[in-house]
């Protein structure tokens, strides 16, 4: 007996000293004492360069200024920059590479939906959080995925509650036309804005259907015409929104407010320049989600910021939409703590709830939510001024679904 005793005790105190001296849990991927490594991309040659390029530039600006205020919990972020060329190919072949071969803690990217899209299966199936650049569109965020977060400029739902709200509120609007791409982008606008304006007594009285590729906007804006609207809302991107512009024009309807939706005006004076007729713009709206528009202490604060990095460019309106998503990470880095993990990042994102000065509204996720803005306003372009209309307007987080 005593010997069963002794060896019991003899049992225990091995166990206890393989617990002492067994190694801690290995640090996730991407992650030391002194470093986090972030994965960041967006589209940085091609055609929808424009999308990506200042964007990532803001990112990149705001992790250096945390690095210099000491970095997170006493770790200095490491970035390791890809061009993703807005592609579903080529965003998923960066997100495989960052992951597998650079190991880096969290990815941060992606300024086309498409491509993020795309990307969601190896994402959540490899539980490495991805943090959207300013890609925003509703099929990357909804229905909402474990470890993918984004909409950081708000999605065509918001974007169509916000132009549907103006039209019955203040310009009291009584029979609207839509026009919408063909696509994701297209059905969640519509679905959404025809749902605010029924509910305020305005009649839907045209909607048109467009391909994303249209060269000729003909057709669908003499259907428009014919309708009679007292109002007319465009869910389209650049280029169709453009050729939407100069029909509108030709065709004598200026007299008819025409409301666009963020996507289709990254870039306010290169969108007036290529309408080319001042007349398209005397009726002109669009949504944002960001005061430097309607502030100048603002806009001033961030293009110091942005010129302080990069001297010799002048960045496109359009490089503040990297701002917000950088914010939320750095935000959710603190709040995770010294103790810092992928999961335990992913549950600070999902109750980080942030305000920059630079956005229309709050920036917050939660346990089934991974879209994070969901305010916006509406500015009057004239081609040359931007005028910030009274109000801000959001998102009710049903109409739509």
């Amino acid at each position: 007996m005593r010997s069963l005793k002794r060896l019991h005790h003899v049992l225990i105190g091995a166990a206890l000293l393989a617990l002492a001296v067994a190694p801690a849990r290995a640090a996730d991927p991407g992650l030391t004492d002194n470093e986090i490594t972030i994965g960041l991309f967006g589209p940085l040659s091609g055609p929808l360069i424009g999308y990506g390029l200042d964007p990532l530039n803001a990112a990149k600006m705001l992790y250096e200024e945390a690095n210099r205020q000491g970095g997170i919990q006493g770790r200095k972020i490491k970035l390791v920059v890809e061009d993703d060329k807005c592609t579903p190919n080529d965003l998923v072949a960066v997100v495989k590479k960052l992951t597998t071969v650079d190991k880096v803690f969290l990815l941060h990217g992606g300024s086309c939906t498409a491509a993020v899209a795309a990307a969601q299966d190896f994402v959540n199936r490899e539980k490495i959080p991805m943090v959207m650049l300013n890609a925003a569109g509703d099929n990357a965020v909804f229905p909402p995925t474990p470890y993918v977060f984004g909409s950081f400029q708000a999605t065509q739902r918001v974007y169509g509650s916000a132009l549907a709200s103006f039209a019955a509120q203040q310009l009291k609007a009584k029979r609207a036309a839509i026009i919408v791409h063909d696509d994701d982008y297209g059905n969640a606008n519509l679905k959404t804005a025809k749902a605010v304006l029924e509910r305020a007594g305005v009649q839907v009285v045209a909607e048109e259907r467009i391909p994303p590729n249209i060269s000729d906007i003909t057709a669908p804006m003499l259907k428009v015409r014919a309708a009679k609207p007292d109002v007319i809302l465009s869910g389209a991107y650049p280029a169709p929104a453009v050729l939407i512009a100069q029909k509108y024009a030709e065709y004598g309807m200026t007299d008819i407010p025409l409301l666009q939706a963020t996507q289709g005006i990254p870039s306010p004076s290169t969108f007036a320049k290529n309408v080319g007729n001042p007349d398209a713009l005397k009726n002109f709206y669009h949504t944002w989600s960001f005061t430097d528009i309607g502030d100048a202490a603002i806009h001033d604060k961030y293009i110091k910021l942005y010129k302080s990095y990069y001297p010799d460019r002048e960045p496109t309106a359009f490089f503040v939409t990297g701002l917000p998503s950088a914010f939320m990470v750095i935000a959710a880095l603190e709040k995770a703590g010294k103790e810092l993990t992928r999961e335990s990042f992913v549950k600070a994102l999902e109750q980080t709830r942030v305000k920059p000065d630079v956005m229309a509204g709050e920036l917050a996720f939660g346990p089934n939510r991974r879209d994070a803005l969901r305010d916006v306003i509406v500015v009057r372009f004239d081609g040359v001024k931007q005028t910030v209309m009274p109000g801000v307007y959001t998102w009710n987080g049903t109409d739509g679904m």
